[in-house]
């Protein structure tokens, strides 16, 4: 899956690359573990604690690059302010 997919420390450098105001993690979790088998090589709850260790090391906050728990969702922009949906 390298291929295709970033570590938690590589999705860092690239949000610093790129100069991104603001990042998301996703597909953390969803990869199911059968037997000896599994399609990740981490427990599945690790990329969000190796994302947060790479924020902290390079001096980025939860407002920068954060991660939604399974079934959160956030609205961003200019919906982000009060009575927008009004």
């Amino acid at each position: 899956m390298k291929s295709l997919h970033v570590d938690p420390e590589e999705a860092v450098e690239i949000h610093k690359d790129v100069k991104a105001k603001h990042s998301l993690a996703i597909h953390w979790g969803t990869f199911a573990h059968w037997g000896t088998f599994s399609l990740a090589h981490e427990f599945y709850l690790e990329p969000p604690v190796r994302l947060r260790e790479a924020m902290e090391k390079n001096g980025l906050n939860v407002e920068h690059f954060f991660v939604l728990n399974h079934g959160e969702s956030r609205v961003m922009g200019e919906k982000e302010k009060e009575g927008a949906f009004d």
